[in-house]
């Protein structure tokens, strides 16, 4: 999942919100500077990570991707999971997505000093060209994978929307499927 899913699986204190959205960027030696409940953030972003690598649903969908992009489809299936749940968002929390991505920014801005440079970049970018709403299209998913493709100087990711839109009933089925497991395991309503 990416940052749309890993903010809905924070819940609602801000710290844990907060370590779930710096995870990638802390590594252990770091991780002590941190407060012990954005360290649960932290670990929770890592569980999360280690629990979608491991489904044998995201191994579904990752198959399908792998002959063309190789390790970078967990990427692309990240963005394609937070592509059905910023689509589907209503089934997953009371909130719209505009109202809750603005909730999620208010609260990040507010501790944009705790944040290491390389998470204050993407907090930054994904605020200023609106990532969070983006996801809710094609297009927005195949324009997010551009950027990182150019960030990376890697061969063009967002082509993979183009295996997602051949198969979507597909890929929308088990991604539904994928992502009641994953609330369903780490205790949410």
């Amino acid at each position: 999942m990416n940052y749309l899913g890993h903010m809905i699986l924070s819940g609602e204190d801000k710290n844990i919100l907060l370590g779930n959205f710096i995870g990638d960027h802390i590594s252990n030696k770091t991780l002590h500077r941190y407060s012990q409940s954005v360290q649960e953030g932290i670990h929770l972003h890592r569980a999360i990570d280690f629990y979608t690598d491991s489904h044998p649903k995201s191994r579904a969908l990752r198959a399908i991707l792998f002959d063309q992009y190789r390790h970078r489809s967990r990427v692309i299936l990240d963005l394609f999971y937070d592509h059905f749940l910023a689509v589907h968002f209503k089934q997953f929390h009371p909130l719209t997505l505009p109202v809750y991505v603005q909730k999620v920014y208010d609260k990040l801005q507010r501790q944009l000093g705790l944040m290491p440079t390389s998470a204050k970049y993407y907090f930054l970018a994904m605020k200023k060209y609106g990532w969070l709403e983006g996801y809710a299209s094609t297009e927005g998913i195949r324009l997010v994978l551009n950027q990182m493709s150019r960030r990376k100087n890697i061969k063009r990711m967002g082509n993979a929307v183009d295996l997602l839109n051949d198969d979507y009933s597909y890929f929308k089925d088990t991604a539904l499927d994928f992502l009641e497991d994953v609330i369903d395991h780490f205790g949410l309503d």
